[in-house]
């Protein structure tokens, strides 16, 4: 295989995601282009299947997702008649993030050993150590599920754990500051 279809067949998936309709893949709720580094990138015409490995960086708009690698899947189910193979045939059905994956937006942050995007469920899973953090809020289990056109989100526990977490009231954050403040020292008497 030679380097110019490899180098195409990269470019085309990265533009894939940059003008996914709002109900196809998007790592930002606002869309935009795809931005993306990996020490490697590998496709796989066959399977329809491109895997970005070492130290993989996303970014669309406000949102970005690190991971030791990243897959995407793609379909054939658009393909027109006139397409050839290869990364414009399809739309990406399927990301999966493996290794030390952190998805972190403004505000808002999850990390996980794994994660997984699924368009068709407009659905995302991350499963393993998995921790969120909004705010000064977090909570911890072994696998959280965001159904994103319900805004749904579902944190279940290792099997026979417990979810666990801390939620920070907006009226005490303030308080909270206020009490950290120093406090004035009150000149001496003399």
């Amino acid at each position: 295989m030679s380097r110019h279809p490899f180098i195409l067949a990269a470019s085309a998936a990265i533009a894939a995601l940059a003008f996914a309709s709002p109900a196809a893949a998007q790592l930002s709720q606002n869309g935009g282009p795809v931005s993306y580094s990996a020490d490697n990138l590998e496709y796989f015409d066959a399977e329809h299947r491109l895997v970005l490995t070492g130290d993989v960086d996303i970014v669309q708009n406000d949102a970005r997702l690190r991971s030791d690698k990243v897959t995407l899947f793609f379909s054939q189910t658009t393909a027109t008649p006139t397409s050839t193979s290869g990364l414009g045939s399809g739309d990406i059905e399927r990301m999966v993030a493996e290794g030390e994956v952190y998805y972190v937006r403004p505000a808002q942050s999850a990390r996980g050993n794994r994660a997984v995007y699924e368009v068709s469920q407009d659905s995302v899973t991350f499963s393993g150590n998995v921790v969120v953090a909004s705010d000064e809020n977090v909570i911890r289990g072994d696998t959280l599920v965001l159904n994103i056109s319900n805004r749904r989100t579902t944190i279940r526990p290792t099997q026979g754990g417990r979810v666990q977490g801390v939620f920070v009231q907006q009226q005490n954050q303030g308080q909270t500051q206020q009490q950290r403040a120093p406090q004035p020292t009150p000149p001496a008497n003399r």
